[in-house]
């Protein structure tokens, strides 16, 4: 997430308006407890970060069939 931040600072140079970053992981976990782990962080990050202005929003969904956990976080800047 580093990366996608130090990008929008250098897009937004000198540019006085309002952004927000969405970020779009997939992960593909071949092991079940690695897709409740994943399940437990973000909500150790949702509980933590509640009161944080910059986070919009963050969804989940788990795609049993594809192993798959797809995540979408947005944050106002």
């Amino acid at each position: 997430m580093k990366n996608t931040i130090r990008l929008t600072e250098e897009i937004s140079k000198n540019v006085s308006a309002r952004k927000h970053v969405s970020t779009k992981i997939e992960y593909f976990c071949e092991k079940e407890e690695d897709a409740k782990t994943l399940t437990e962080n973000i909500m150790r990050v949702l509980t933590k970060n509640l009161g944080d202005t910059n986070l919009a929003k963050i969804t989940y969904e788990f795609y049993p069939s594809e192993k798959k956990v797809a995540v979408e976080i947005i944050e106002h800047m």
